[in-house]
Parts: C-alpha cells; structure tokens; sequence
C-alpha cells in the first residue's frame, strides 16, 4: 500500500454540498450512466439464514422493480389484512433498481403469501423461522450494475482495472455516504438535520419547504416560494398532492402557526431521524475529503480510532502502536475509522478541527426538544476496500464489456454505497450519472 497526497478535486458543486470534495483515484473516468433500463441496477441482500419446519415467522424472499421498501410493506401489509410491525425487514433499498431481499412476516401461511400478486414484485416463500428479520441483519449486497452512454467503451475495461488497481494501492475506495442520503436532485436532508441539530426549528421547516432545485417542475418551485414567503396557506393549496410530508408541515403552520417543533413532529420518526443522520454523514463524508487531501486516507496517525474485522472494539492509536496498527490495516485486519458524531463521541484532533469549523460540539446532537432524534454516535470505516475483503465469497470486482454498455459486478458490506466506488470509475456528474 502507498500513501500518497495525490488526488482529484471533484469539478462537481453537487458533490461539494454533501462534503464530498474530492477523488482518490487520478486514473481517468469513463463516464456514462447507470439505471438507464430496469435492470441496469440489481442488488441483492446477503444472509446467514437458517429455516425450520415450523416457527412464528414467515421468511419470504422479494424481487421487486422500482418499488420504494415502505411502500411494499404497506402494500403487503394492507393485502394481508395485518399491521405493517409484523412485518420485519433488514434494510432499504434503492427505488430505481431491480432488487432482492428477505422479509419476515409473523403469524402468515404459506398458502396466503403464495395468493399474493402485485405488479413488478415476485414472492418467493422460503420457509419458516422463530426468529424476525430486523434492520442490519444482513451482512452485505451483492451488486450488478450496467453502465450505459460510455463514450470510448473500447478503452472503458482498461480504465476500470486502472483506477481499482490504483484505488487498492492508496487502501480502497473512499467510504462516502452517497447521494442517495441527501437528496439526489434535491440534497437538502443534511442542511435541515443542521438546522435542528442547531436549535433553529424554524430554519429546519423553511429549509425543508422552500429550498428549490432546477430538477423540480414549475409548480413546486413557485409553491417553494410561496413557503419561503412564509404564505403557508396559499402554499398549502398550490403544492403538488405527491409532497405529501410538505403538505403535512403545511398544514400544522396553518392551524398553529409559529410551532416549528409542531410542524417538524408532524412527519414520521424515519424522515425526522434521517435529517439528523444526513448531518453526521456531512460531516463524516467533510472529515473523510479533508484526510484525502492531507495524505492520511490509509495512513495510521496518532490518535486515530481503529476498529477490528470480527470484533466490535475500537481502539485509539498511539505513536508506539501506529507500525503494528499499519501492519494489520494492510492485512484487512483492521481499518481506520470516523465518527458520525453524536455526544459520546470521543475525536481524533484532525476530526475535532473539522467538527470545530462547522460550530458545533458533541452535546449540541443531545436535543431536548427531539429526545428520540439525540444520537450517542457510532464509527464507521473510511475505506470500502478494506471490508470487501471480509466476504467468504464473490470477493472481485468483475468488469466486462456488454450489448450497449460495461458491466460490474461486486459485494460490499452493509451500509457502503455502491455509487461511492462508482464514482471513481466514473468521475461524472452525479445527476448525470442518475446517482
């Protein structure tokens, strides 16, 4: 492994909002878009699952396109005539992909999911458990992407092999959070989870209703402007019927006006705590460019937070350990960590410096007024690399010339984003690049 300060300034403002600011790899990208057909984005959930013959639980395998997770959940829910919480699931997948994954319903016969027909969706019944599914419970996706519109597709596999080459030299790819946490025509999760991390309801709510983007049509920017004039009636009744978590802010500032606490607490929990979440990611994906920039992406510094393949510990590093923590790093023993601060944080003097810029302390993510949003804080890797090789199998990233377009192949663990290794391969415009 090399350290090295050589990198790529991202040439993309997109990118640059959500802290994304830089490149690792210099090998030249190839371009193009994925997502372009249905099954241009395929991703699978991997499980250590075992069935019996009889249990509380049935375990059914889902292949859906283009279906959002919770809108399926609803559906089956509402198809088998029971409550959406007996419905367990291990994680959320993307929206515009063909993807595959587990869920367990309790207290439901084989023969009632087999009579099940929805459209785009295919229920494969896999037996019976005594255990739920719950969220992280997979171990990683397995993902099967096709880009398409590469201009020199002749010289594309090259370039792919080149920058994965040069990716394993510098210590993996970038762990980014990607686009998707944001917002991708819109990213604005992060600057509202700011607003509420920081005490100013009311910039959250404003935040959220009138921030505009070119991407949306000219009915929901003029009903944006509306709400930044803080004419919420009038925006009330022009906003587009499918904004349905504008609409219910909207209609809390009607009756009570002034109560952004109110307003706020009138979407559900998930969409509340993923504001706070984009935040944190901000500053992880901020904290993670800036080591890129100083040379310190695969580098061990005194100070730094190490976590261990196959043991949940975290370790701080010192000046007499950092040679055996580097030894163990190159062997995918142990990766270089940073935080999604929360107020149990502890920080390295290079994050401190970081989170310092952005005005804020480990206690501001204690929220009195949102105690269910408060976050202790966890680690999370900086590489990607560096877990890929945990995979008992299907551990290459395969690449290969297809009828219209390049197609890869990988796994990654849970919580990494496929578009962050994509990125690098194809150094685009994210919205371009239908990221």
């Amino acid at each position: 492994m090399t350290c090295s300060r050589r990198f790529l300034n991202t040439p993309f403002n997109v990118e640059k909002e959500v802290g994304i600011e830089c490149y690792l790899t210099e090998t030249a990208g190839i371009g193009g878009k994925i997502k372009v057909r249905p099954k241009d984005f395929v991703v699978r959930e991997m499980y250590d699952l075992e069935f019996c013959g009889s249990g509380k639980y049935a375990v059914i395998e889902v292949e859906k396109t283009r279906w959002d997770t919770h809108k399926l959940i609803k559906e089956l829910s509402g198809r088998l005539g029971i409550g959406k919480n007996r419905i367990g699931y291990s994680g959320t997948k993307d929206k515009d992909a063909v993807s595959t994954q587990k869920m367990s319903i309790w207290g439901v016969k084989r023969d009632e999911l087999e009579r099940i027909n929805i459209k785009d969706v295919s229920i494969r019944f896999l037996g019976y458990s005594n255990k739920n599914i719950h969220l992280g419970d997979h171990y990683g996706n397995y993902f099967d992407v096709t880009i398409r519109d590469v201009p020199s597709i002749g010289k594309a596999v090259d370039r792919v092999d080149d920058t994965i080459r040069e990716a394993k030299e510098k210590g993996g790819f970038p762990n980014f959070f990607g686009m998707q946490r944001f917002g991708s025509l819109r990213p604005i999760t992060h600057k509202v989870g700011e607003r509420i991390v920081k005490r100013d309801f009311k910039g959250a709510v404003l935040t959220y209703l009138s921030y505009t983007s070119k991407y949306e049509s000219e009915e929901t920017r003029e009903a944006r402007e509306c709400a930044k004039e803080e004419d919420f009636k009038k925006a009330l009744k022009i906003f587009p019927k499918h904004l349905r978590y504008e609409l219910a802010i909207l209609n809390h500032l009607v009756k009570c006006p002034k109560d952004y606490i109110g307003a706020l607490k009138s979407i559900q929990l998930g969409v509340r705590t993923l504001f706070v979440h984009a935040y944190q990611s901000y500053i992880f994906n901020e904290i993670l460019s800036e080591r890129i920039r100083r040379g310190l992406f695969y580098q061990c510094m005194d100070g730094d937070y190490i976590s261990f393949r196959g043991n949940k510990n975290i370790e701080r590093s010192d000046r007499k350990r950092i040679k055996l923590y580097e030894s163990l790093i190159e062997k995918r023993r142990a990766f270089i960590t940073a935080p999604l601060i929360g107020y149990e944080s502890e920080l390295s003097d290079l994050e401190l410096e970081v989170s310092d810029s952005f005005e804020i302390d480990r206690e501001t993510f204690k929220i009195e007024e949102f105690p269910e949003l408060s976050s202790k804080g966890i680690r999370r890797p900086i590489s990607i690399c560096s877990k890929i090789e945990d995979f008992r199998k299907q551990t290459e990233i395969s690449c290969k010339i297809v009828e219209d377009g390049l197609n890869l192949k990988f796994p990654l663990l849970k919580g990494s984003y496929a578009t962050s290794l994509l990125r690098e391969v194809m150094k685009e415009d994210p919205v371009k690049a239908n990221f």
